[in-house]
């Protein structure tokens, strides 16, 4: 008896460290469709709140930051060099495009909404690296 507790204990655990990427993930693909348009307008109504982009920008950067500091090899050196780039194109993407006329200007004469959309693709891309 005692065997199977520990075994299902250890498999309840597992479990809930597998949850914890995968919710991550999700935060962060919602939280970034909402900052490059792919979401609109989402409102709280009980609190009569209306969430911006910049809390999209925060819970992407936090995801992206907890997931990578949780991912499997963690030190930025041990990816390959064309990793380190993809890794880094994620969170330059979600911030200059916030808070850099240029970048925002420039993915916007790509095309509406072809710009955002690659946006998107380059930090999902970011993250798939990110916490291989």
């Amino acid at each position: 008896m005692s065997y199977q507790n520990r075994a299902r204990g250890m498999l309840s655990d597992y479990m809930n460290v597998r949850t914890l990427p995968a919710t991550l993930s999700v935060a962060f693909v919602l939280a970034s469709l909402y900052q490059f348009g792919g979401i609109t307008t989402v409102e709280l109504p009980w609190i009569s709140y209306t969430l911006t982009t910049q809390h999209g920008l925060m819970v992407s950067l936090g995801a992206f930051a907890a997931a990578f500091a949780s991912s499997e090899t963690k030190r930025f050196e041990h990816y390959e060099t064309w990793e380190q780039v993809a890794i880094a194109a994620g969170p330059v993407v979600i911030l200059g495009q916030q808070y850099v006329t240029e970048v925002n200007d420039f993915l916007v004469s790509l095309g509406d909404p072809l710009g955002m959309q690659l946006a998107f693709i380059i930090t999902v891309v970011s993250w798939g690296v990110a916490v291989q």
